[in-house]
This record gives structure tokens, sequence and C-alpha cells, in this order.
């Protein structure tokens, strides 16, 4: 799997502008996970963030407005959980065990 990912890794570089944010949500399952991950990896796994602070977040990164579509994903792979209010957001302590083969490192 590993040279997979490799290569999902190599083909989302056309899917960043020149500032590195996201133009467009891929459409496989693996890209969205490395995607989702590189968003995730910009977060402080130690602190609690509101809903505008995530989508501030999120906004930083993709160039695209379905700031919520990302939010959405990110919860339901299980890289952040949040109160079943909204009003509370973390990532997951254990999502690097979890998605450990996806992520690349540089």
């Amino acid at each position: 799997m590993e040279k997979s990912i490799q290569i999902y890794s190599k083909k989302l570089d056309s899917y960043y502008d020149s500032d590195g944010r996201l133009i467009q949500y891929p459409s496989k399952r693996p890209m969205r996970i490395i995607v989702l991950i590189k968003i995730t990896e910009q977060m402080d796994a130690n602190r609690k963030y509101t809903e505008k602070e995530i989508n501030e977040i999120i906004r930083l990164h993709i160039a695209f407005g379905d700031i919520e579509l990302i939010r959405r994903e990110m919860f339901q792979f299980k890289l952040i959980g949040r109160l079943r209010d909204g009003s509370e957001y973390w990532v997951e302590k254990d999502w690097r065990d979890v998605y450990a083969e996806y992520i690349i490192e540089d």
C-alpha cells in the first residue's frame, strides 16, 4: 500500500494551486484521506477549537468554498472529534495510528 500512497500523493500535486491551497477535492478515497491529513496536521492536538476556528483553518488550506464538506469529512474519517452540538472540536488522539500508512514523510 505504501507505494500506491506515494503515487496518490504525487497525483495530488495537480490538485493544489501555487499557494499550496487545494483547488479541487479528489474523488478517490485514498487521495481524500491524504488531503484531510494535511489539513489535520496544521492543528494543535492539545487544544479545543470552535467551529469558527476549524472553518478558518480549513479555509486557509482550500481554494474552493465548501468548508463544510471538508469539516464533515474530517469528522467522518475520525480525524477530528466534536461535541454533539458542534460547539467544540478537537483533533482525535489516535488518528496517526489509524492512518499511519497514509502519512507521507517529507
